[in-house]
Order: C-alpha cells, then sequence, then structure tokens
C-alpha cells in the first residue's frame, strides 16, 4: 500500500489533512524545523493532536529538519524528548549528527533522512540506510530511473513530493538567505530571496523577471510510474500553506492514489482548476518536475506568487461613490461573495487583489461588485480563493455494539472495532438486571440508547441486543456505553502506538548535556579556474573543481598549475545523478594517481570504502561534534565545517555555490533547448545591487552554481 502524507503548519490545516484522507501528517514543533515561521505545534500540545491521528488510523511525522549547533543541544533533546512521548511515530531529520543521538536516545526510534540530507543516487541512499534510516525523503532533483535503482538495491521506504512548491536551489540546500541577511534556508528561517525579480546579463543582453522562481509541480499524472518505480509515500508540501490548500490537495490525491489499484489515476480538468484556485504560481504547473533526463526548464519568470485560476477579465470600471467604484467583470467561471480574486494589468504584472463581499450578477456571465481599489478595464481576472464551507467533515470511528440484558445477570455492553489486523473490544459491566415487574427494557429501546455516540468519536455500525425484557434504566446503559467506548478508544490508540519510541536515559542524558566539538582543518586551496591561483604551494593539499569532469579537462588543469595527479584532491560535484556516477568513474579510472576526493553530499562518502581519501566537505553542513562523528565513521578522512559557522581555517578558496541549481537557467532567459543550446560563458544575475556569477559544471548533463560575483 502507498502512503498520502499531508502537510500541517497549523491545527486548521490538520483536521483538513485529517478530513481529507491523509495516511500520515508531518508537522513541525516550535524550533528546530524548516518552517519556523508557520504557526506550528508546541510541546504541550502535541500529544493531544497524535493521540486524535492515531485514533482515525493516521501517523505522524515530527520534522527535526534543520542543521543543528553543539550548544542547541540541550533543547533539541528536550523537544524530541517530548516528541517521543507524545508516540509520534517517526522523526524527519537533516543533521546526521542530531539523527545518531537521536537513534542513541531513543533506541527504536523510526528515522526518515530529510530532503535536505539530499539523497539522490544510489550511493547516498546506501550510506542512509547504513546510518540506520528507515526511509529517505528522496530529493526533487532524484530520476526516475535512480529512483528505480534505489528501491531495486536497498531496503529503504522512499517518499516523493508530488505536489507544491519546488525549491530552485538542490534540496533545498541554499545559503542565499544565509550570507545575505543572516536567516538560514537550512535553519528555518529562509527569507526567500530567490522570489525576488532579478536581472540576467550576458554580454550586452539583458533580461528581467523573477527568475529563480521556481513553479509549483502537480506530479499527479505520474502517480502510477513513480509507484511501479519504487515510491512508497507521496508527499504533498505546504506547511505554510492555508487548511483550504490542504484540503483541496489532500482530497484530490487521495481519489487519485486509491485508483493506481484500479489503473484510474487521471487528473481531470475540474482538479486541476481546484488545485489552481488552492495555490499555484502561473498557468501551468511542472507536471515531470526532474523526473526525466537532463536540465529541464522550471521557472516562469513572470510569476513569484499565488495567481491562482484565469477566470475573465474587467469589463468596465465606474465611479460609483466617493472613494468607491462599481466594477463590471466577465467571467466564464460562477462567482460569488466570500471568493477572492486577483487582478493583473495588461502587462502581465500583479495589480490588487480583492475578496468579495457583496458580487451580483448583472447579465451573461457578467457580475458586478463595489471596491475602493482603482480597478481598470482590460485587467485580467483570476480566481484566488472560493467561498463555500471550508470546515471540515467530521470524523467517525466504526464500532459494533452488543448489549446483554438478561434478569439475574449484570448487565453488559461490550464495544468492539477493526485496527488494520487486528479486533479490538471493550466491555462494560453494570450491575445484576431485575426482573421487569410492569415496564420492561425492550431491545429496541436498548438499542437506541447504545446506539449514541456524542462526542465518542465513534459512529456505531451493528448493534445486536440480547434481552429477557429484563428492566434497565437508561442512565444506566448510556452510562456503560460511554465506558465501553472510552476503553476502546484508548485500546485502538495504544494498539496503535505499538513500538513507538522508548527512551534511553542514560544516552539521553549524554546528548542533552550539548558541545561536542571536533572539526579538522586540513591545509587546503580550492581551484576552480588556473586564473584563481598565484601561489601554488605542495604543502597544502591543492583540490581541483573542474567545470567539465573529463580527464582532459583536469589534465589540462594539472598542467597549468603544474601539479601532479597524486598531489591533488578531486572535488565531487554537489548533484551526481546515476549516469554522472559513471562520468566521474570514467575520470577517475582514467587518472589512477588520483586518490583523494572532496565530498560536498553524502554520495560521495561510498568512496571511502574503494581506498580513497575522502574529505567531507562544507556541503555536508556540518554544524556539531556528533554530525563529524558519524561522518568519520562513514569515513571520512577529514571535516570541514559548515559555511554556517563561518570558521574557514586553513581552507584557501573553497567556494560553495549560494545554490546548486539542476535546471538550465540559459532556457530560462533565451527560452532554448539543448538542441540550440545558448551557453556561453559570463552570465550574471542582478538585484538590489548585487551581482552573481553563474557558472556551469558538465557531467551527463549540466548543473549550474550561482556565486557571489567577485
Amino acid at each position: 500500500m502507498v502512503e498520502l502524507l499531508a502537510p500541517a503548519g497549523d491545527i486548521a490545516s490538520f483536521e483538513a489533512a485529517l478530513s481529507g484522507g491523509a495516511d500520515a501528517i508531518y508537522l513541525g514543533l516550535s524550533d528546530f524545523n524548516a518552517r519556523r515561521k508557520a504557526q506550528n505545534f508546541s510541546a504541550d500540545n502535541l500529544r493531544s493532536y497524535v493521540e486524535r491521528a492515531h485514533f482515525f488510523g493516521v501517523k505522524v511525522y515530527i520534522t527535526f529538519n534543520t542543521l543543528i549547533k553543539d550548544e542547541e543541544m540541550p533543547k533539541f533533546s528536550g523537544l524530541a524528548k517530548a516528541a517521543a512521548e507524545a508516540k509520534a511515530d517517526a522523526f524527519i531529520v537533516q543533521d546526521l549528527g542530531a539523527a545518531a543521538c537521536l537513534k542513541a536516545a531513543f533506541p527504536n526510534v523510526t528515522l526518515h533522512a530529510s530532503t535536505q540530507l539530499g539523497v539522490h543516487n544510489l550511493y547516498g541512499a546506501r550510506q542512509a540506510e547504513r546510518l540506520g534510516f528507515k526511509r529517505v525523503v528522496l530529493s526533487r532533483e532524484t530520476k526516475l530511473e535512480d529512483i528505480r535503482e534505489i528501491k531495486k538495491h536497498t531496503d529503504l521506504e522512499l517518499e516523493y513530493f508530488v505536489q507544491g512548491a519546488l525549491c530552485i536551489a538542490f534540496s533545498g540546500n541554499c545559503y542565499l538567505s544565509a550570507q545575505e541577511c543572516g536567516a538560514s534556508g537550512n535553519r528555518g528561517l529562509c527569507k526567500q530571496l530567490c522570489r525576488l525579480p532579478y536581472v540576467a546579463k550576458l554580454g550586452g543582453d539583458t533580461k528581467g523577471g523573477y527568475l529563480l522562481s521556481a513553479r509549483d509541480m502537480c506530479l499527479a499524472d505520474s502517480l502510477g510510474e513513480l509507484a511501479k518505480a519504487g515510491v512508497t509515500s507521496f508527499k504533498i508540501e505546504g506547511r505554510m500553506r492555508r487548511a483550504d490548500y490542504v484540503q483541496a490537495a489532500v482530497g484530490i490525491y487521495r481519489r487519485l492514489l486509491d485508483g493506481i489499484y484500479i489503473g484510474k489515476t487521471a487528473l481531470s480538468a475540474d482538479d486541476v482548476n481546484s488545485l489552481k484556485i488552492a495555490y499555484s504560481r502561473g498557468d501551468n504547473y511542472l507536471t515531470r518536475g526532474y523526473l526525466d533526463g537532463g536540465a529541464p526548464s522550471v521557472v516562469d519568470s513572470a510569476y513569484n506568487n499565488h495567481t491562482g485560476l484565469a477566470v475573465g477579465e474587467i469589463k468596465e470600471v465606474k465611479p460609483f461613490k466617493t472613494d468607491l467604484y462599481r466594477v463590471t467583470l466577465f467571467s466564464g467561471c460562477s462567482l460569488e461573495s466570500g471568493d477572492g480574486l486577483k487582478f493583473f494589468s495588461q502587462d502581465g504584472k500583479e495589480a490588487a487583489s480583492v475578496g468579495l463581499n457583496d458580487i451580483k450578477p448583472c447579465g451573461e456571465n457578467l457580475y458586478c461588485f463595489v471596491t475602493k481599489k482603482p480597478l481598470k478595464a482590460g485587467w485580467t481576472v483570476r480566481l484566488i480563493s472560493k467561498a463555500g464551507d471550508k470546515g471540515n467533515i467530521e470524523m467517525r470511528v466504526c464500532a459494533d455494539i452488543k448489549v446483554e440484558a438478561v434478569a439475574g445477570r449484570p448487565l453488559a455492553i461490550q464495544a468492539t472495532c477493526k485496527a488494520d489486523n487486528a479486533v479490538l473490544s471493550a466491555i462494560a459491566y453494570g450491575g445484576v438486571c431485575e426482573s421487569a415487574k410492569t415496564s420492561p427494557t425492550g431491545a429496541e429501546e436498548l438499542r437506541t440508547q447504545a446506539s449514541k455516540t456524542a462526542d465518542s468519536g465513534f459512529y456505531i455500525g451493528n448493534c445486536d441486543v440480547v434481552t429477557d425484557c429484563a428492566f434497565v434504566p437508561k442512565s444506566v446503559v448510556n452510562a456503560l456505553r460511554r465506558q465501553a467506548l472510552e476503553e476502546l478508544k484508548s485500546k485502538l490508540i495504544a494498539y496503535r502506538e505499538m513500538g513507538a519510541a522508548n527512551v534511553d536515559y542514560d544516552a539521553y542524558g549524554r546528548f542533552s548535556k550539548g558541545a561536542k566539538n571536533g572539526f579538522d582543518y586540513p591545509k587546503m586551496q580550492f581551484i576552480r579556474q588556473i586564473c584563481d591561483i598565484k601561489v601554488r604551494n605542495r604543502d597544502i593539499l591543492n583540490v581541483l573543481c573542474p567545470s567539465e569532469y573529463t580527464s582532459e579537462r583536469v589534465k589540462h588543469m594539472l598542467e597549468e598549475c603544474g601539479l601532479r595527479a597524486e598531489d591533488i584532491a578531486l572535488q565531487l560535484p554537489v548533484i551526481a545523478n546515476g549516469k554522472d556516477i559513471k562520468v566521474i568513474r570514467k575520470l577517475l579510472a582514467d587518472m589512477p594517481r588520483i586518490r583523494a576526493l572532496v565530498s560536498e553530499n553524502i554520495y560521495g562518502l561510498a568512496f571511502a570504502d574503494e581506498g580513497y581519501r575522502v574529505i567531507a566537505g562544507a556541503g555536508h553542513n556540518s554544524l556539531n561534534g556528533y554530525t563529524v562523528e558519524v561522518l568519520k565513521g562513514l569515513g571520512a578522512a577529514e571535516v570541514l565545517p559548515s559555511v554556517e559557522l563561518g570558521r574557514r581555517q586553513n581552507v584557501i578558496g573553497e567556494e560553495l555555490p549560494l545554490m546548486t541549481l539542476a535546471h538550465c537557467p540559459y532556457k530560462t532567459v533565451y527560452g532554448c533547448e539543448c538542441s540550440k543550446c545558448a551557453y556561453k560563458e559570463g552570465m550574471t544575475y542582478a538585484r538590489e545591487g548585487r551581482e552573481y556569477d553563474i557558472r556551469r559544471t558538465r557531467l551527463s548533463q549540466c548543473y549550474f552554481g550561482l556565486f557571489p560575483k567577485k
């Protein structure tokens, strides 16, 4: 069976996910989650919501998916303990040191590797499995063929995003907000600088727009293909979005995933429209994302925000009263009071938003309303929210009731329900039933009283009554029914929480003390371009960062620098799909004297098992000493701290891109395809007085990096 996983950034979204039919819900606490700006949940109220979800057979995953500093471990450990005691089903974790601490402190905890860990190929998946992760949340950049390989060669559960926002930087590992605003995306405080306008410059050509703002994705038509490839959990993005978005997306994907087993997974036009109204950027979703080969075009540079569904245009605007205007618009979609509209001017720019308090039909497909906003005829009208009952469907669990009311025997009410493959029951006993002297309590009357459920969370399926017309007061039946259902509810929750994390208090005590420093600072200088290096020193490790992973390019760099292959380390790319790994392996086979590598992603540590000296670079995002231990346990000879710590001792010229891009900026700017490649070296993006270099790296396909311009 596949799982539908829904977001909950607040209580309303939690209820929407439940009522929509989610199999699992992921949510964050007050800190250490990548959506710290969401309302989130607290250590105090978490238990009640986990119990509520478990009662309805829905799992709850806690997002501890940010990087954690040594000094923050005591606070993190407290929240983790609260989540374990709340019986959460799994923790979603990015920080490898935090994962190791959780595994030690809560021995039977279930760990999911966050998408921000960047697992996207078989090598990285095997490292995650080795570390005890049960599931990996694959990066959005993972190719379909790599999903198949991971499923074939590991026992991991595979989770994949199918709906919602797409971070433009590889797997959400972006340093732009941290470097410019001191608000780290890897620490849950992203300022979303990618959603701002930029200007691309190349030679004398310029183009402006939202050049780093990815469209939302909708992989609904690929669900069957993904399931066949091995995806077991289909994830909807959106912990910062409204409950009506969660309700719409979960409801649609519930139906589509149920249809996988009967071959009906097609997304209807009405479904697409509903999703667009709930949230979309531009007119078209990304319907394949990065699943296929190459570097796709994922940006619609005209939009950076919710645009909804295009439904018509403004026909007329007239003054109505002082500071008021009467607007007549044409719409092929039915509009009503309570709808939300956005208006776009003729040049395609967002001009205004209006919540409709009172709109009325005034002709065929024409609607009139009054507003204070000076709208203009000819502007496009887009529907961004729909009125109507956005309340959640009341959730209930089916229970069967059996009543035994026989004179001379205790009154008994048994409540029974199914939980997965088990049948659970609870019996409440009352006093001995008396023979009726005048008015016996009939079977129908007993059935009526025993079938009342009030706010118990149950509804009654079958209600069987065994009686010999004894007399039973209604109040007694009601009390026993409540008692039986309450006990059944407790048993049902407890059954679904079997195997929840327990606490190893000794290990927890060590973990909660915090600091465990231990970074290494080997003497290194990074060589990306020949002109970057002024002095070459054989006493330090020179790291080559080629723009093309070919032996010809590397040999040329060595010749120009006066270095030998055995004196250098090769920097592995941040991203390497299965085909890219073959390119890297060919390079290493052609140059067997290269025996040192700098890894910037978890997959690179696999080369340590083959005898290479592997240095865990800043791309591993190590912020604490526990992570250093984990990386060394995977074979890293030395470990460099994340750039987010700001300590760069003995390291010269190491540059991680502020963003690693798996899409093609040249397709964004020039609208070209790979067959008519428009690449020329020297493209820059500029924003608010800042300028960035766009640099290309070639393996089996092109990747790009956004670097601060020197």
